[in-house]
């Protein structure tokens, strides 16, 4: 059975909020397309939910390949300037690896905290905290970088 090509991209688009660029974002995707066809998916869990989890692992190996340590404890299509995008993507880019993948996936994937917290292993009640300081952090760089009212011009 095929992949649905809108979930697809909604893989690449969560591999390119993880700080992939658009040909490892693509790279990764189609891992995961690899793993569903070959029978790895046994319907524990939703379809969507373990497929993020496959990216969210292919993302930790790809970061070890790299070099760059295991993470420890977007792109978003909003109606908002591409400069404003540029520099909430460039914000995101610059938080640790946890509370990045919390944000990219509750706020420009849509999924549920309870499906975060299948994707990540992390108890659901710690995702609300990762969430709340992954924003808060989020705004703190963002105003560090281009001051409280240009901030607040963008909201």
């Amino acid at each position: 059975m095929a992949l649905d090509p809108a979930l697809i991209s909604d893989l690449q688009r969560a591999a390119r909020g993880l700080g992939h660029p658009p040909a490892d974002a693509e790279d990764l995707a189609q891992e995961c397309m690899l793993a569903y066809t070959s029978g790895s998916f046994q319907g524990r869990s939703s379809l969507r939910t373990w497929l993020y989890r496959v990216l969210w692992n292919k993302h930790v190996d790809f970061l070890r390949r790299r070099g760059r340590p295991e993470p420890s404890s977007p792109r978003a299509e909003a109606p908002i300037e591409s400069d404003v995008r540029d520099r909430v993507r460039e914000a995101l880019g610059s938080l640790p690896d946890i509370p990045r993948a919390v944000l990219v996936l509750r706020y420009f994937q849509g999924l549920s905290y309870r499906e975060i917290a299948e994707i990540l292993e992390r108890p659901e009640g710690t995702l609300h905290a990762d969430c709340f300081r992954a924003l808060e952090a989020l705004h703190a760089g963002l105003v560090q970088r281009h001051g409280l009212e240009e901030v607040k011009r963008w909201l």
